[in-house]
């Protein structure tokens, strides 16, 4: 009896023999590549460990740089009530700097020393100290936007009211409203220019609102900005 072969068997075997020969053709892929697979995943373990290794070297060293940095805290800003001591403080805020560099009191301790200089009167090593800290911390957001804010009163101080605002600017977006859009704002209004002045004080007074700042800021719109009457007395007829 002749066997009556349907399409639907013939295209079956087909797509069966084309699944052996693919499954074929990966098998020797996996074969041939094994080695740099295992070569590649050994690299890759290794370097999670060892960097699991430095953070815990790095947390080591944090908590033995974290009392120094207490110590040379004390002297920039005692709690006993006794006299400031910046030079002390800038030596051991150095120390913590270059003994523990990479960690977070290392990098805290470069911030209190610039601050330390300015405090000093020596506001042109401040200005560069402040900068150095800009190029090499640029992802520390919180500490960066303090060290905009020092280092716009420090241009303020050496008489370069642009560069301060600019620094200001700064430090207002990176830590929101606060201290350097009140100095943006006496800023601006010094300048003489009394736009962007209102602006920051309309900020001040929407941000701010219940402190000081903001309702000094609300007398300050008051003035800069010209009530409705006078405006439309002010309109051509």
């Amino acid at each position: 009896m002749q066997t009556i072969k349907k399409k639907g068997d013939a295209a079956s075997r087909q797509s069966e023999q084309e699944i052996v020969t693919l499954a074929h053709k990966i098998s020797a892929l996996l074969t041939k590549y094994r080695q740099t697979a295992i070569i590649v995943l050994s690299v890759a373990a290794a370097i999670a460990v060892i960097w699991g290794g430095y953070s815990i070297l790095r947390l080591q060293k944090d908590q033995k740089a974290s009392p120094l940095l207490a110590t040379a805290y004390e002297y920039y800003k005692p709690s006993t009530g006794a006299p400031t001591d910046y030079g002390k403080a800038l030596e051991l805020f150095r120390e913590v700097g270059s003994k523990y560099s990479g960690t977070t009191s290392g990098v805290i301790a470069l911030y209190y020393a610039a601050n330390c200089l300015a405090d000093l009167g020596k506001t042109d090593e401040a200005i560069k100290e402040y900068q150095e800290f800009i190029k090499r911390h640029g992802g520390e957001k919180f500490l960066l936007g303090l060290v905009q804010q020092r280092l716009g009163y420090a241009y303020l101080k050496t008489g370069k009211p642009e560069e301060a605002r600019k620094s200001l600017e700064q430090a207002e977006k990176l830590l929101g409203p606060g201290v350097a859009t009140v100095e943006l704002a006496r800023q601006y209004e010094i300048a003489g220019n009394q736009a962007e002045a209102e602006k920051k004080y309309k900020t001040i007074q929407e941000k701010l609102a219940g402190t000081s700042w903001g309702m000094d800021a609300m007398g300050k719109v008051q003035k800069i900005a010209p009530s409705p009457a006078s405006a439309a007395g002010a309109q051509p007829k």
